[in-house]
């Protein structure tokens, strides 16, 4: 038998340590991914997030044994799909996993199989952790298997004694003969060689690496539990707030990345890495996220820490929503949007004012436009983005909310203003007019460039519109000359906001009061695109295949909708893609 594992990060062979395990695993990771395998945890986080420092960038746990529950809900979520040759959905999809792998392996002639090697002693949960992202990694080249990140690979143990004897026999039957170091480590045996990485089997967990100090690491982690990403308070309140059973779970911490970061940087580039350590301290660098399944959905949590500063949010029902047609197939509205900007553009500008020819660019930049850059963008409070298609013509369009009424006019005047300086050159294509839409003034920017192209597969428009209004407590901004009429005209019964789909959905996910909210139409989204891309399917798909093989996949895809609601001291986002 010859089986050969390559690392991800390079390494050719690291894995060959435990050779039919990681194999048989793999297969198994491989199939669950391509058929939404993923499994759930009903309480807490695996015992491999013990052995894994709360500094650790990154851990990703999965649970290929899915809870009752979570098992129930993804069979139901795959019955909304065509079906699956092989795949039973009145049978749980673990043990329909494991058959499906030793049918697999029997195909290869190996004398590795799931039931005899891994099922005896392995616990249905697989997790991964980056446990160090050095500086130097950073430069952009592909590391080699030497330079990988510290990192360690952890397979749930329930039987130490029959994980230990499934080692023996694949590592006895393997057709090179494996040679490895061993030393003890906080009484673990660590097995080790240059070439093909280390493992170790503690007494309920195997880990994987691609050297022997990685395993130390994460040895010397478990020693001290507190310290671990399982037992730290900051990083439990985050898991506290996601849901008890998913399917899919990870943490992330860049704090300690960022910082080693901007460190290394300030030695070349001083004023930009002050920059960007003050825009820093007010995002969340740290989160969770778990991937979960109800009937109708997969539903994705994330918490973070709250941003902080110029950057902190809070739950307002803003009712934007109520403001845009129901067809809009993509819809995205937050709040403070302007001091955020301005809190981006200030370092920023700060730092590129550090260089002479910076500062006269910035300088006349400011000059043209009458003010500071950042008073493009600080009368803005709340705000909503939408884009739909209304008669098979895309629109788009904002709907900002002012803190200052007098400021936003005076910045889209001035914008009218240079437009009409553009379009005394006859040869710009540009033009300005005002028209009355009931008692609004809206004014409307129009450039011809030229005939529209006729090719089917790269349309491209040849004119470009931008419409503005501003009324007594908004400012509409489109593009094309839909959007700003209808929304002045908009019934309130034909709004997004009133649309069933779109209401109840927010509602399921935590209420319109939030810090921000995202909505797509995936269905309307997918069919406005197969209407444009009419001529090019038949072109390149005379077959009808993308009918018959993609389609039905597609079809059942309803929507994605996302709510970020501060609660306590989370920000939690709750998204879930919903399926017919």
């Amino acid at each position: 038998m010859s089986i050969s594992l390559a690392s991800a990060t390079g390494a050719t062979a690291w894995g060959k340590a435990v050779i039919g395990i990681v194999a048989v695993l793999a297969v198994g990771m491989g199939a669950a991914a391509g058929s939404f395998l993923l499994a759930g945890r009903a309480d807490a986080v695996g015992g491999g997030a013990s052995y894994v420092p709360a500094s650790a960038p990154f851990y990703v746990e999965l649970r290929l044994d899915a809870s009752a529950e979570q098992d129930a809900a993804l069979r139901e979520v795959l019955g909304r799909f065509p079906a699956v040759e092989g795949l039973q959905l009145d049978a749980p999809l673990y043990d329909q996993l494991g058959d499906h792998i030793d049918e697999m392996l029997a195909d290869d002639d190996t004398e590795v199989s799931w039931a005899a090697d891994v099922a005896p002693w392995f616990d249905g949960r697989i997790a991964f952790a980056v446990l160090d992202i050095p500086v130097e990694s950073m430069s952009g080249d592909m590391p080699s298997a030497d330079e990988a990140p510290p990192m360690v690979a952890l397979l749930g143990v329930t039987d130490r004694t029959a994980a230990e004897a499934s080692i023996d026999r694949i590592l006895a039957e393997a057709d090179v003969p494996l040679t490895f170091t061993e030393q003890s480590h906080a009484g673990v045996t660590i097995h080790s060689s240059s070439d093909e990485g280390a493992y170790a089997l503690a007494d309920d967990q195997l880990l994987l690496a691609p050297r022997a100090e990685d395993i130390v690491t994460a040895l010397d982690a478990h020693a001290d539990a507190s310290t671990t990403v399982a037992e730290v308070d900051e990083i439990t309140a985050l898991t506290e707030a996601l849901p008890d059973d998913w399917l899919a779970f990870a943490l992330y911490d860049l704090r300690d990345v960022m910082v080693a970061a901007l460190e290394a940087a300030a030695t070349e580039e001083p004023e930009m890495a002050e920059t960007f350590g003050t825009l820093l301290d007010s995002q969340p660098l740290r989160g969770a996220f778990a991937l979960s399944a109800a009937g109708d959905r997969l539903a994705l949590d994330v918490a973070t820490d709250p941003p902080s500063g110029e950057l902190a949010a809070e739950n307002v029902d803003r009712g934007l929503a109520d403001e845009v047609p129901s067809d809009v197939v993509y819809y995205s509205e937050a709040g403070n949007i302007g001091a955020s900007f301005t809190a981006l553009i200030q370092p920023m500008k700060e730092a590129m004012a550090a260089t002479p020819e910076a500062q006269e660019q910035i300088a006349t930049m400011e000059a043209a436009l009458g003010g500071d850059l950042e008073d493009l963008v600080s009368w803005i409070d709340d705000g909503a983005i939408a884009i739909g298609v209304e008669d098979g013509e895309p629109y788009a369009g904002l709907l900002l909310v002012p803190n200052d009424l007098d400021a936003a006019e005076r910045r889209l005047s001035q914008l009218a203003s240079f437009a009409t300086l553009a379009g005394l050159d006859p040869e710009s294509g540009v033009t300005v007019e005002e028209s009355e839409i009931g008692s609004q003034t809206v004014t409307t920017i129009r450039w011809q460039g030229g005939s529209a192209t006729s090719d089917p597969m790269m349309p491209v428009p040849g004119a470009i519109s931008i419409q503005y209004t501003v009324t007594d407590d908004r400012v509409i901004i489109g593009i094309g000359e839909s959007f700003v009429g209808r929304a002045l005209d908009l019934d309130a019964g034909a709004s997004l906001g009133v649309e069933a789909r779109f209401s109840e959905a927010i509602a399921d996910l935590g209420g319109p009061s939030s810090t921000a909210l995202t909505w797509v139409d995936v269905t309307a989204a997918r069919q406005a695109i197969e209407a444009a891309m009419g001529p090019a399917i038949a072109m390149f798909d005379p077959t009808g295949e993308y009918q018959a093989q993609f389609l039905p996949w597609l079809e059942p895809l309803d929507r994605v909708v996302s709510v970020t609601r501060l609660e306590g001291d989370v920000l939690l986002q709750r998204g879930a893609l919903l399926v017919d």
